[in-house]
C-alpha cells in the first residue's frame, strides 16, 4: 500500500508539474511543490485515488507496463508516466548527452554546478517525454572494485549529500521527478550480508 501511495503522490505532483513547470528559458526558482512540504491538496488527492482503485489497479501501477514506463489507469485519468534511466544522461533509449559522472561532479566541490547539471538533465528528460529521471546515484564508496563507482559522489557523506541535493533541485525545477537510488548495499554489485547492511551508515540518504 505504501508503494502505491508513493506512486500516486509522484503522479499527482507530476500532473501539477506539467501545468506549472518553468520553460527551459526561465531560471529555476525555489518555490512551488518541490520547495517545501507536500501540498495538502496532493495528499488529499492521493487518498481519494487510493479509495477508488481496485486491487488490480494497484498491482498494475507498481508493476510497470514495459521497460521504464508505468501503467496508466484510464478510468481514474492517471496517465502512463515514462522514466529516463540516469544518472549521467536521459537514456530512454540511448544515445543521449553524457554529462559528468558523479565522481567528477563531486570533485568540483561546486553545488551550483551540480544544480546546473540537474537542470540540463531535467530538460533532456522532458524533451524525450520522461516524467521521472532514475538518478542521482548516492551509494557511498566502500570498495574500489565496484564498476558503478563513477556514478556516485565519493566516499564522503557530507560532500555526497551536498552534490545530490543540488542535482535533485536542478532536475525537479524542470518538472521532472528525480529518483534517488542505491542508498546503500551496492558497493560490489553482489548481495551484501544482512549484518553488513545493519552496520553500514546510510548517509547521504538521511541528509536528502
Amino acid at each position: 500500500m505504501k508503494a502505491v501511495a508513493l506512486c500516486l503522490a509522484c503522479a499527482s505532483l507530476l500532473t501539477a508539474f506539467t501545468a506549472t513547470a518553468q520553460s527551459p528559458s526561465q531560471p529555476a526558482g525555489g518555490t512551488g511543490p518541490i520547495a517545501g512540504k507536500l501540498d495538502p491538496a496532493v495528499e488529499a488527492r492521493v487518498k481519494t485515488l487510493l479509495g477508488q482503485m481496485t486491487l488490480d489497479d494497484k498491482i498494475d501501477l507498481i508493476g510497470g507496463q514495459n521497460p521504464f514506463r508505468m501503467h496508466g489507469i484510464e478510468h481514474l485519468h492517471i496517465p502512463a508516466f515514462q522514466m529516463a534511466d540516469g544518472p549521467v544522461g536521459a537514456h530512454i533509449p540511448a544515445p543521449t548527452v553524457a554529462y559528468a559522472g558523479g565522481i567528477g561532479l563531486a570533485a568540483s566541490w561546486d553545488r551550483t554546478l551540480a544544480r546546473d547539471i540537474g537542470v540540463q538533465l531535467g530538460r533532456d528528460s522532458r524533451s524525450r517525454g520522461a516524467n521521472f529521471l532514475l538518478g542521482p546515484g548516492v551509494n557511498i564508496y566502500r570498495a574500489p572494485m565496484n564498476g558503478r563507482n563513477f556514478e556516485y559522489f565519493g566516499e564522503d557523506p557530507f560532500l555526497a549529500s551536498a552534490m545530490a541535493v543540488g542535482y535533485i533541485e536542478g532536475v525537479q525545477s524542470t518538472g521532472v521527478s528525480a529518483t534517488v537510488k542505491h542508498f546503500l548495499g551496492n558497493k560490489l554489485r553482489i548481495p551484501a550480508p544482512h549484518h553488513e547492511l545493519r552496520h553500514r551508515r546510510a548517509c547521504p540518504a538521511r541528509d536528502l
